[in-house]
């Protein structure tokens, strides 16, 4: 019987290191499996497969073991999955997004956005005169234009994924246990290593040129929503960077080293307190273990300060005729924080817990 694995995408990915998927589930081969998967192309039985990469290979494969290792990797057959509407996008609709024309516009902006943050100081954010309205209200619009954003960076993601001819996915997902809009990528991996950055850093391009039309537009007037954008969108380029965590950066350095497993081999080499491991994974586990003082720096540097100057127009408001505006913006505040408190908390208790009975 003749096989036929043509529908499978077969990707080198590193000396003797290939990807061969079916655009949902992917697998690591050496360079003879790969050309067992070209050889099954549905006009060679497995015998012939095998006859014919021993001829041009020189290694007898047992191609019918291969073939069932396939099949329990789930991979004998496309994935089944319901179309979603980033489907209805095509490579053509979005690939423009990121051609040399639009990169080039994009260095432009750069150039005239350091141009204005270095003749009107004013440009740059300070989050002493972030709040614009009564605290109540920014508050509100802080939160919204938060999510907004998010969905925007994430709709980078998307645009990037379908101009490559890969399937996204959004969904709400958690990161150290807090809410977040993730994009789901997986069928990255059937392009060449070298694409795959324009899928991970799309969203941080978002956020980049938003920042950037944002200090031009501040150069000009002063346009208080353009300053909130601004902030919220250096804030995740910043947070991006804490890739300690899974995050956009995070994937970006794991494709340049080449490291299928980066962040689960750099703990195991922690835990082992040294020992054999290639320098990528070395290199990695000096930011997982520098990871909290990053986080810290992101939270002194953005949340505190950020909550600081809401509380600050409150307070304020509360000396005046601000009426129960003020009291809400602090009962949220105050609400915001204890969930986070709380959250934290309960992180440090199960961490306990399960270091007490791994000791045990």
């Amino acid at each position: 019987m003749r096989t036929d694995l043509s529908f499978l995408s077969v990707v080198a990915d590193g000396p003797d290191d290939y990807v061969v998927g079916n655009g949902e589930t992917f697998v690591h081969v050496p360079e003879v499996a790969a050309a067992v998967v070209a050889a099954l192309d549905g006009t060679r039985t497995a015998a012939e497969a095998r006859a014919r990469v021993l001829a041009e290979r020189g290694v007898d494969v047992d191609v019918e073991a291969f073939v069932s290792g396939l099949d329990g990797a789930g991979l004998l057959s496309p994935p089944r999955r319901p179309p979603n509407v980033w489907d209805r996008i095509r490579p053509g609709h979005v690939a423009w997004l990121f051609s040399r024309p639009a990169d080039a516009a994009l260095l432009l902006l750069t150039g005239c956005a350091i141009a204005a943050a270095l003749t009107r100081p004013g440009v740059l954010p300070d989050p002493a005169t972030l709040v614009w309205a009564d605290s109540l209200a920014f508050t509100l619009a802080f939160a919204a234009g938060s999510w907004l954003l998010v969905l925007v960076h994430e709709l980078g993601h998307i645009a990037a994924a379908r101009s490559l001819g890969v399937r996204a996915e959004l969904s709400l997902g958690t990161r150290m246990q807090f809410l977040v809009v993730q994009t789901r990528i997986t069928g990255v991996w059937a392009v060449p290593r070298r694409a795959r950055y324009r899928a991970y850093l799309a969203g941080m391009r978002v956020d980049w040129l938003l920042a950037c039309a944002c200090a031009c537009v501040l150069a000009v007037t002063d346009a208080p929503v353009a300053r909130l954008v601004m902030v919220i969108c250096l804030a995740q380029i910043a947070w991006q960077f804490l890739f300690f965590m899974r995050t956009d950066v995070y994937y970006a350095v794991a494709n340049a080293t080449g490291e299928k497993n980066l962040m689960a081999d750099a703990r195991a080499y922690l835990r082992r307190r040294g020992g054999d491991a290639r320098r990528g994974v070395r290199v990695y586990a000096w930011f997982l273990v520098a990871g909290r003082v990053l986080g810290l720096a992101f939270f002194a540097c953005y949340t505190v300060p950020v909550t600081v100057a809401i509380c600050r127009r409150s307070l304020e408001e509360l000396a005046g005729p601000g009426g129960w505006r003020p009291v809400a913006t602090l009962a949220v505040v105050t609400a915001g924080w204890l969930l986070y408190l709380g959250v934290l908390l309960r992180r440090l208790i199960r961490t306990r817990s399960t270091a007490t009975n791994s000791g045990e």
